[in-house]
């Protein structure tokens, strides 16, 4: 293709394209090149979700972000037609770096331009004042390290300057080595799910997780991906139109220093997706990068032609604090046989790790449900989908946004949902001082109880003014509550006064309260028409399913008398300290999966924005997790209310902790006495025994001005 810029011909700059292909010619001109969205989003400056937007049709370049773009499509429309194009100005060049091995076959004019201050060769961009390619993918990144400079005796402008062009690569195309992944169809998974790697004499030691080893070459992180894309690891999908979860590698201490990497976590500007990171570089080398979370102490990398759903490798860095220091928090002490063992129980149970237990939960809502997808790459049909799936991203409610979203930015404070999780306590009254102890009980997995028919909508909410109320249509409702009836001595059923807004299971609540003809008829709505489903009504016999393995292990089964549960309860902190955090990770798999759908993104691109846009997420559903709390709410207050028939009234409620003022010290003077709503078990919605205190260090804490419940919430796990 040395004839794909004419300079002869064209002695000045050409103009600036005078019209962008159609949307889908822009895909396919990309495809047709073999090139990545990732590569593309490289030349011109841009994040990979803008490329997705420009080939959808949904945004449209502008300026000189347009240029450089249309002088890209142009290039490699001219390319497969073999004809010439001029040489874009060197404000509207791409970075013909960023498209790795095509790049050769685009030449630029070298001798007009300063050589870039990592890789020597021409370019016509600058970053700090300094030559430097846009991006990261120069030369230098594809080969993994710096090229040395030029001779002293001989400048970057003492270089030959006829009309042929030079190539930006000193090394020839052949040089580049591309590592690809097998098709689905041709993995094999007979080594299980995952391998935990330690340094041994004479190598790394890959401990999998039946208790077998396999010895693993890999001196680099692109061996490490070499070996593992290699060897038949990979575990099974978890629905039969789920994508298969892709294996996990963890790196002790020993296995990180034998692969170079560094101690600690890089800084927040070198995890960037596109930062010049060494750990980048090498998988550039080898046509491999990371999602758009870049590095961390859970990386994902995959090839740049093919697709992250399917296509990927996990990396846990137990030295960046994977596992040990965030919300698995295993014992450090663990052999690596005994991780790779308690992480292929935590597979078998639920899914293969791909982050903390949080993200491994959100993934497997979608897992359940999964919907159609294509190969991004080569658009083939890999799952066909299954009904009830959320398909598309969707903006919240401008009442639903979460602080932090573009929407909440100008928002009024009487305009966000109001339902909350209650945070209440109040002073013993005088019959219930005389009473000795005050007692803690919790309420198991208490965002979950109740949760499997909450109704889900897979699209955007839309205004309606005055709707009438109805139960089973998901949404916000702008209406007042204040007239439900409210008793002194229990918490407010929902949080907020007058007109506020709230969805749908709290103003469901309400009806059920007050009657529904005594309800006021909301003055808003923002509500979700179309098809629903119970979303997460899956997800929770999943992990309902998951709890009772564990439990059963140190001998605690839903079948066990009161007495011989409360005795086992007892004895879980002398248990065996694997299952206690196989335990954890379970239950914080389901809570902290409830709190990502409504999490802000943790993107190194969006890190130090002051309003970000929604995530590129059908699964990102903050109206979702308001749904959930306000159920959780309103089943919590419903037994409180019935409980309170028994002449138990609550003194202090943090979430699913509940304190009451008892003669004994034990749970069952609540649970055991005729009409209470609580009963003592292991199913969620069940309650157990968190602590027992003498009544005046509640009041102690009281005259603090502090809500013992939440004190001990902090303090006392309940398992």
């Amino acid at each position: 293709m040395d004839g794909l810029f004419d300079f002869d011909a064209i002695p000045e700059p050409g103009p600036t394209p005078g019209g962008l292909p159609v949307p889908a010619q822009r895909r396919r001109l990309r495809r047709e090149s073999g090139l990545s969205a990732h590569q593309i989003a490289d030349a011109c400056s841009v994040s990979e979700d803008t490329v997705h937007a420009w080939e959808q049709g949904s945004t449209t370049p502008r300026g000189d972000t347009a240029a450089i773009y249309g002088h890209l499509l142009a290039a490699l429309k001219a390319r497969q037609e073999g004809t010439a194009v001029p040489e874009p100005p060197p404000a509207q060049a791409p970075d013909w770096a960023a498209l790795g091995a095509l790049r050769h076959e685009i030449p630029t004019q070298a001798a007009a331009h300063a050589p870039c201050r990592r890789c020597q060769q021409p370019t016509p961009h600058r970053v700090g004042g300094r030559p430097q390619h846009l991006g990261t993918r120069c030369p230098a990144a594809d080969a993994g390290q710096a090229q040395p400079a030029p001779p002293a005796g001989q400048s970057a402008s003492a270089r030959p300057t006829g009309a042929a062009p030079v190539p930006t690569s000193p090394c020839p195309p052949a040089a580049v080595v591309r590592l690809s992944y097998p098709p689905l169809k041709a993995r094999s998974i007979s080594d299980g799910p995952l391998a935990v790697l330690e340094a041994g004499p004479s190598g790394l030691v890959a401990h999998l997780a039946d208790g077998r080893t396999r010895a693993c070459p890999a001196e680099n992180l692109r061996g490490l991906l070499a070996w593992a894309v290699n060897t038949p690891l990979g575990a099974t999908p978890v629905h039969r139109e789920a994508l298969p979860p892709g294996p996990l590698l963890v790196l002790t201490s020993t296995a990180r220093a034998r692969l170079a990497l560094p101690a600690g976590l890089p800084d927040l500007p070198a995890r960037h997706p596109r930062s010049d990171h060494p750990l980048l570089q090498q998988a550039r080398a080898i046509g491999w990068q990371t999602d758009a979370d870049g590095l961390g102490p859970w990386t994902r990398l995959y090839p740049s032609a093919g697709d992250p759903a399917c296509d990927s490798i996990h990396l846990a860095v137990t030295d960046w604090g994977a596992l040990h220091q965030d919300a698995w928090n295993l014992p450090e002490r663990l052999t690596p046989g005994e991780l790779a063992a308690v992480l292929g129980q935590y597979t078998a149970l639920v899914r293969t790790p791909l982050g903390p237990p949080g993200a491994c939960g959100h993934q497997l809502m979608r897992d359940l449900r999964p919907p159609a997808h294509r190969h991004t790459a080569t658009g083939a049909l890999l799952t066909a989908g299954v009904g009830g799936a959320l398909t598309r991203p969707v903006d919240p409610a401008p009442c639903e946004a979460p602080p932090g979203h573009q929407l909440a930015s100008h928002r009024a404070e009487q305009d966000t949902l109001a339902d909350t999780d209650i945070d209440w306590w109040r002073h013993p009254l005088p019959d219930e001082a005389d009473r000795a102890y005050a007692v803690c009980l919790a309420v198991n997995l208490f965002h979950l109880a109740g949760i499997r028919e909450i109704q889900v909508a897979d699209g955007p909410a839309r205004h309606v003014p005055h709707p009438p109320f109805d139960r089973k249509r998901p949404g916000s409702w702008l209406v007042d509550l204040s007239a439900v009836p409210q008793h002194q001595k229990l918490p407010p059923a929902f949080a907020g006064t007058g007109p506020v807004w709230h969805t749908t299971p709290a103003v469901a609540y309400a009806a059920l309260r007050a009657g529904a003809a005594q309800l006021k008829r909301p003055a808003e709505g923002w509500l979700r028409p179309g098809p629903t489903s119970p979303y997460l009504a899956p997800w929770y016999d999943h992990l309902r399913l998951a709890r009772l393995p564990v439990l059963e292990r140190p001998g605690i089964t839903a079948t066990m008398d009161t007495p011989d549960l409360l005795a086992a309860l007892a004895g879980l902190a002398q248990a065996d300290p694997l299952q206690r955090a196989l335990l954890h990770a379970v239950h914080a798999t389901g809570e902290d999966a409830l709190t990502a759908l409504a999490q802000p993104p943790a993107q190194p691109d969006q890190a130090a924005l002051a309003a970000w846009p929604t995530p590129k997420e059908p699964t990102w559903r903050p109206d979702l997790y308001a749904a959930v709390v306000a159920n959780a709410r309103a089943h919590v207050h419903r037994k409180l209310a019935r409980t309170s028939r028994t002449g138990y009234w609550p003194l202090a409620v943090a979430g699913g902790h509940i304190m009451y003022a008892t003669h004994t010290p034990h749970l069952t003077e609540i649970t055991e006495t005729p009409g209470s709503d609580f009963r003592i078990g292991i199913s969620p919605g069940h309650v157990l025994p968190v602590a027992v205190r003498p009544l005046h260090w509640y009041t102690d804490r009281c005259a603090e001005g502090t809500n013992p419940a939440q004190l001990l919430k902090d303090t006392c796990p309940s398992w």
